[in-house]
């Protein structure tokens, strides 16, 4: 893994000494013109921290794979939380990361508890709990919480979202609505997202746009509701013409794709419902025939490209924050 790369905010102040009062005008002036450059470079390096601060590709993967671990498929943890913690420990080199280090501090954010059924959970702890746990004074504290902050801007798939707000909108859009689904049928926010981004073509596609369609959801003989008719693709080669739902906003198609996979009990049979982890969430939709996508090989690959998107785009945090204690 490479060296992460982090540009910090600061210019050093030339204090330039003079004899005279000429010298002395001339320095002000130059101190004067310098902190305008300084000002106008911070504003515009300040707007590129909300973009994201530049890590290398291979430092983000490492820790999200060390999130997932950690977790067990049981629990979702921040990635960012983790190297935030460790770029105060490693003093923002990352080259010298031990493993199980990470694991060990990951460990502290797991808490195990028994629900209202008496079944043994785990549940999330909270950032702050964590670092108060690991020894940080109040100035590694509050520079853990800055590299917190500067690492949400930070994804995998970063210059795909660069300039494309209606993107960020659409994810905005759906992830507000996506709580509601999971605490009605237990759907992961990831997952609900990073289906609506997949099957509306980030809600480009014509059966999302003329008929708030964002799951591709198809008029079985169960629907009652509206129904349009469109061409669709099945595997990597193949078109075919497909009724599907039609609904009048995106939150009526967002409930109804919790509905419909709750009705269907081939979902349950997959273990949908049991899965706590977008990877196993994926994989289950996957097994119950959500989709038969295959590629050329023949191979169904649903879950894969299911669970890559939500990786680039950090739609695994959603699940983070309904999974965290209050």
């Amino acid at each position: 893994m490479g060296k992460k790369k982090i540009k910090h905010l600061g210019n050093k102040r030339r204090r330039n000494k003079g004899i005279g009062g000429f010298i002395k005008k001339i320095a002000i002036l130059l101190g004067t013109l310098i902190s305008l450059i300084t000002f106008i470079y911070l504003d515009k390096h300040i707007k590129e921290l909300y973009k994201g601060i530049n890590i290398e590709a291979s430092a983000i993967e490492f820790y999200i794979d060390m999130a997932d671990e950690i977790g067990n498929k049981e629990v979702q943890l921040s990635w960012q939380e983790l190297m935030a913690i460790d770029m105060v420990r490693y003093e923002d080199d990352l080259t010298n990361i031990k493993k199980k280090d990470v694991i060990d501090v990951g460990k502290k954010f797991i808490k195990r508890e028994v629900n209202e059924q008496g079944n043994k959970i785990k549940k999330v702890r909270s950032f702050d709990k964590v670092i108060d746990e690991v020894g940080f004074d109040d100035k590694q504290k509050k520079l853990a919480k800055k590299y917190l902050e500067e690492l949400k801007g930070v994804y995998l798939a970063q210059n795909t979202l660069k300039n494309q707000d209606e993107k960020i909108k659409f994810i905005k859009t759906v992830s507000e609505l996506s709580y509601e689904n999971y605490e009605k049928y237990k759907i992961l926010p990831s997952i609900t997202v990073g289906q609506a981004i997949l099957e509306s073509s980030w809600g480009e596609s014509d059966l999302s746009k003329n008929s708030n369609n964002i799951f591709g959801v198809k008029a079985d003989a169960s629907w009652n509701g509206k129904v349009v008719q469109t061409n669709t693709s099945e595997n990597y080669d193949d078109k075919i013409v497909a009724k599907f739902r039609k609904y009048d906003s995106i939150k009526d198609s967002i409930n109804d794709h919790g509905k419909f996979l709750t009705e269907n009990k081939r979902y349950e049979e997959s273990g949908l419902f049991k899965a706590t982890h977008y990877t196993t969430q994926a994989q289950a939709l996957e097994d119950a025939g959500y989709a038969t996508k295959k590629n050329e090989d023949g191979e169904l690959i649903y879950a894969d490209i299911l669970i890559d998107l939500i990786k680039k785009y950090n739609l695994q945090l959603l699940d983070r924050e309904v999974q965290e204690i209050n």
